[in-house]
């Protein structure tokens, strides 16, 4: 007790620590696991492919590279270039690198054959689509080997001469700074992607707020705090101060189009969209309209009808007509926000049995139609028997509810031809209910309407489009590539041609890398999303802040960036910079945004749609006693087998077919010209006695039925492939081929 002797360990313990530190210092076997993961997935997805029979869009381009660099390229390339000797291909910005490969191969785009044409018509300033595998990189390398070649649009035909100035300035401010230029491709002397600002064809009308014109561009701070803001404050705030613009330009009478000769145009709901990054940031714009009374539709949306209100409310009501008699399904059918039934008629419902008792005779009615006509005919008689369409359509969202419930309905009466029964059906709605999305692209929401309502679409969505005036509420967001990323997708040269590395264990050097070819990218979204608009852009700017942090990071952001370069500044400081590129262009306004949000004002339409004609009477008359039936279910009965000739009842035969007898005991052969001859002398046709035995021809004497007439259409498609040579031309004795074949 006491001692301070040193504690003596086995062995072992020492060797144990040492096999620990060693295993630490392996490599890590999970990027080696994922590669080999994915090469096997990738070969069983071939093999899969071959078993089918199937080829996809991409397959067909590794087949053409492949067959391209075989010992056939040559004559491949020759062929090809002998159907097209000229190529034009549009949008190439988004071209990949193989596509690009495979059209140098053909082509040979350095050389410049005067034999062959390759043309090729993009804008590198909207290459957007990297997430679908366009690489920017292909596009630089065609530039490169087309120097000389190059041809410029340079008039804008799109928009009015201020606002092209307006985004000409955003450009050329960043093009003009040291560093890397606008698009942060330029390296010393040598930059691939300029900004070069363009010119304005300009439009004939102009877009006037009261007595003056609305100014081009309007960015809107949200800067009335010292500190940044998080992304949820950023999305709330802008959401609801667009709403707010909104509706206060469209219920301003004096907002609209002028044209001379011609009154003014007032601004409606049609002419406005809102660009966004993101699904939630499209939700709070939406939702921000909708306490509006502001009708909206989101032209980008991707989610599943099953995972809609519409599709729960239906999976009630179909359990409450597929049993009528079972109070408990039936009330709760009854009551669906789908029905709309107010709580006062569920409570007389609930109370009056007669009432109730009616309203079961009705989903009787439905489960009878549903029985003989399917699920889509007794769906649409609930709409009509219960008024459902007048009612949504009331309500702000009703063409959304109508439209799910349409969708859901043909869903419905295509998965019922592969089921059995009512049960069956309902068991499908509820399982596609759990695992939305799983029935493929058929799922994905339809587009309710886009009438006069205010459009919400995704930057990507909108390119190629235009707007006569579009708000862009979060145009400084981004989203960083962090160290979550599961892998990393970073540009290479291979061979000197553009490729992409897959990397799954990256270092801060490579994420840095991926996170600056983001930035790219981001700087031409907003080009594409600075470029939509025809007369008008108002744009909604905040001091940005990631996490926990107190500093503003809008200079990792696109917009950011064009204002400032990679600077971090104060919130003061972001605001400076958008005071000093409105006064290089004065066709931007600054607006200030008050640290309260704004008070919802109820929107109404200056005027009131006119009331719908009454319906023609229809008084035609037509048979209703109908059914669902199949060439199958007819023929089913006809299906026995039966004997190809069998004796029918005494015929006499034709004139023309005694005839013929005569000649076939006499010869053997069938001679044509004698049935001619027989025929243009016909006497009187005798009467025939019924009950005698018949020995009329042969094919009088054949069976009805299908198998009969597929004999006779086998041997018919014989004779045609020998063009009904029914004797042998240089042996008229042989025997007849048909006859020898049967």
């Amino acid at each position: 007790k006491g001692s301070t002797m040193d504690l003596l360990l086995p062995t072992e313990f020492s060797e144990l620590e040492q096999l620990l530190k060693a295993l630490t210092e392996l490599p890590s076997i999970k990027v080696a696991l994922r590669l080999h993961a994915a090469v096997h997935v990738q070969q069983r997805l071939l093999w899969l492919k071959r078993q089918a029979g199937t080829f996809g869009f991409a397959d067909m381009l590794q087949r053409l590279d492949t067959a391209l660099a075989g010992d056939s390229g040559p004559a491949l390339r020759d062929g090809i270039l002998a159907q097209y000797p000229v190529a034009l291909i549009d949008e190439f910005q988004d071209t990949s690198p193989l596509q690009y490969r495979l059209f140098d191969q053909i082509y040979r785009t350095a050389d410049n054959s005067a034999d062959s044409a390759l043309l090729l018509i993009g804008d590198p300033k909207q290459s957007i689509y990297g997430f679908r595998g366009a690489d920017i990189y292909s596009y630089l390398q065609a530039r490169q080997a087309t120097e000389g070649r190059h041809y410029v649009l340079d008039t804008n035909f799109r928009s009015t001469q201020a606002l092209v100035d307006a985004v000409n300035q955003w450009f050329v401010q960043a093009e003009a700074r040291d560093g890397e230029g606008a698009f942060l491709f330029r390296a010393g002397q040598r930059n691939p992607l300029p900004f070069e600002p363009v010119k304005a064809n300009g439009r004939k009308e102009l877009l006037m707020q009261g007595s003056q014109r609305m100014a081009a561009l309007t960015m809107a701070w949200d800067g009335s705090s010292d500190a940044p803001l998080s992304n949820d404050d950023i999305r709330r705030r802008g959401a609801e101060f667009c709403a707010s613009q909104i509706v206060q330009w469209l219920m301003d009478g004096a907002t609209g189009f002028a044209e001379a000769g011609q009154p003014l145009q007032r601004l409606r709901p049609a002419d406005i969209a809102v660009l966004v990054r993101t699904g939630k940031e499209a939700t709070a714009v939406r939702r921000a309209l909708a306490r509006r009374h502001v009708a909206s539709v989101y032209l980008s949306d991707q989610d599943s009808v099953f995972a809609s209100a519409e599709a729960q409310d239906l999976l009630l009501w179909l359990r409450a007509v597929a049993a009528p008699l079972d109070a408990l399904a039936v009330r709760a059918g009854l009551a669906t926000p789908m029905m709309g039934l107010s709580f006062d008629e569920l409570a007389w419902l609930a109370s009056d049995d007669e009432a109730f008792d009616a309203r079961s005779e009705q989903l009787k009615e439905l489960h009878s139609l549903w029985l003989r006509l399917g699920v889509l005919a007794m769906l649409r008689q609930t709409l009509y028997r219960f008024a459902l369409p007048a009612r949504w359509l009331q309500d702000l969202g009703g063409e959304r509810r109508l439209t799910n419930y349409l969708h859901l309905a043909e869903l419905l009466q295509g998965a019922s031809a592969q089921l059995e029964g009512e049960q069956a059906l309902i068991r499908w709605l509820a399982t596609q209910i759990e695992n939305p999305g799983a029935a493929g692209d058929a799922q994905i929401v339809r587009l309710e309407s886009d009438a006069d309502l205010v459009k919400v679409v995704t930057v990507h969505k909108s390119k190629g489009l235009e707007y006569p005036v579009v708000c862009l509420p979060f145009a400084g967001s981004f989203r960083p590539v962090d160290g979550k990323a599961a892998y990393l997708s970073l540009p290479v040269q291979i061979d000197g041609a553009p490729a992409r590395e897959l990397v799954l264990d990256y270092n801060d050097a490579q994420l840095a890398q991926a996170d600056k070819e983001r930035l790219r990218e981001d700087l031409r979204l907003l080009y594409v999303a600075l470029t939509r608009p025809r007369h008008a852009l108002w744009m909604g700017l905040a001091p940005m802040k990631r996490g926990s942090s107190k500093h503003c990071v809008n200079e990792q952001g696109a917009a950011g960036y064009l204002l400032a370069g990679d600077a971090s500044q104060s919130v003061a400081g972001w605001r400076a910079s958008i005071q000093a590129l409105a006064e290089r262009c004065t066709q931007i306004a600054v607006v200030d945004l008050p640290a309260e949000l704004p008070v919802p004002t109820r929107y109404v339409p200056a005027q009131a749609l006119p009331a719908l004609a009454a319906a023609p009477v229809y008084a035609a008359q037509f048979d209703r006693r109908w059914g669902i039936g199949s060439f199958s279910s007819l023929t089913r009965a006809m299906a026995a087998p039966s004997l190809p000739v069998l004796p029918v009842a005494a015929q006499s035969p034709a004139e023309d077919e005694r005839a013929l007898q005569a000649q076939e005991a006499g010869d053997a052969a069938l001679d044509l010209g004698a049935i001619h001859d027989a025929m243009t002398a016909l006497p009187s046709v005798a009467p025939a006695r019924a009950g005698a035995r018949s020995d009329a021809a042969v094919w009088h004497r054949f069976m009805r039925g299908p198998v009969v007439g597929n004999f006779l259409h086998d041997q018919l498609e014989w004779l045609a492939a020998e063009h009904f040579a029914l004797q042998p031309e240089d042996d008229p004795g042989a025997s007849e081929p048909l006859g020898a074949r049967l």
